[in-house]
């Protein structure tokens, strides 16, 4: 019984990073619009400038486990909003990480600190963002780095979790810092019994309860896994679909903010989940029809929770809620 818990875990996670690579904002088009340049030193990914002169406040955007630079597309959108931005690959492209283990928060820093010297940015107006495990990445770096001053953490997780390996199976943990794995949350074989159960139902599969039940399983981890929150240099905005069924991010948000207020960071926090939303309701943003709720995979369908008018709604009032928090958070000064 043991080993056919352990194939289906192994089953379930490989369609969980094929959901969401699929599901997933894609890298934009080449040629890259105007204002955008490819980098592949000190970091790899892209940067979008204004067509404004001056300088300008600085946005980092991660993307999740589907890997690459797949955040390109979004550096043009906030480059149109006034901001230098720099999407950051962090794993699956040559000279970085094949696979999403021990990936070293370094990888973070050498962004940060190449962005922040350029002469169209103002260094004391970096802020972060990142969906999913770029959130819980988000959350991790700037806890990292005091440079950071924003932090937009979209469906993430304040402790890290399990790594994904060969073929996109559980290995190891996510993060690295100064050559040593950072302690992650691994798989309950609780988790991979209730996932089983799932596919000998049918599906659709929901690994919100792998989250869940590996949270549960051992305290003691999840404190050992949890990141130095209150160490963020400024606000933290936590979103969260109230219907994620990809893992359970209203729950993860209000672990952050706990953190936050018992440790007195001494910023305005805030946390706001979407009903009707799923993990993926951010990415809705040309309407229901660009909305992504379930992916068929093989013969079953990955649920992602929410539905495509709900995702959409979501969607229009969280970025409307992104850009106040960074007028305020960067507040472009010295434009």
């Amino acid at each position: 019984m043991k080993h056919i818990v352990t194939l289906v875990l192994v089953i379930s996670m490989s369609v969980l990073a094929a959901c969401i690579a699929s599901a997933a904002p894609q890298p934009s088009p080449t040629p890259l619009p105007a204002g955008c340049t490819n980098v592949r030193a000190p970091f790899i990914g892209t940067i979008c400038v204004p067509s404004a002169p001056g300088r300008h406040p600085a946005m980092l955007l991660l993307g999740g486990s589907e890997g690459g630079n797949s955040m390109a597309g979004m550096a043009g959108r906030f480059a149109a909003h006034g901001y230098v931005a720099a999407s950051v690959a962090y794993f699956g492209l040559p000279g970085l990480p094949k696979h999403l283990v021990n990936v070293p928060v370094e990888t973070i820093g050498r962004a940060l600190h190449a962005v922040a010297a350029r002469n169209d940015v103002n260094p004391k107006e970096i802020g972060i963002l990142g969906g999913s495990k770029g959130g819980e990445f988000a959350l991790l770096a700037a806890s990292t780095y005091p440079q950071i001053k924003a932090v937009v953490a979209d469906v993430p997780s304040p402790v890290a979790f399990m790594g994904l390996g060969v073929n996109d199976t559980p290995s190891g943990c996510s993060w690295s810092y100064r050559g040593k794995a950072l302690p992650c949350v691994p798989v309950s074989q609780n988790a991979g019994s209730a996932i089983g159960m799932q596919f000998e139902h049918g599906g659709p599969i929901k690994l919100r309860v792998l989250y869940d039940l590996s949270l549960d399983a051992d305290p003691a981890q999840v404190r050992a896994s949890f990141f130095p929150l209150q160490h963020i240099q400024g606000p933290v905005l936590c979103l969260a679909g109230a219907d994620d069924e990809m893992w359970d991010s209203p729950r993860q948000c209000a672990m952050a903010m706990r953190y936050l207020k018992a440790h007195h960071h001494a910023y305005a926090d805030r946390s706001v989940v979407y009903p009707n939303a799923g993990h993926t309701f951010l990415w809705a943003m040309h309407g229901p029809k660009s909305a992504i709720t379930a992916y068929k995979a093989g013969a079953t369908v990955m649920d992602l929770g929410g539905t495509r008018a709900g995702d959409a709604a979501a969607s229009t009032q969280a970025w409307a809620t992104i850009w106040r928090f960074l007028a305020r958070a960067l507040p472009q000064a010295t434009r």
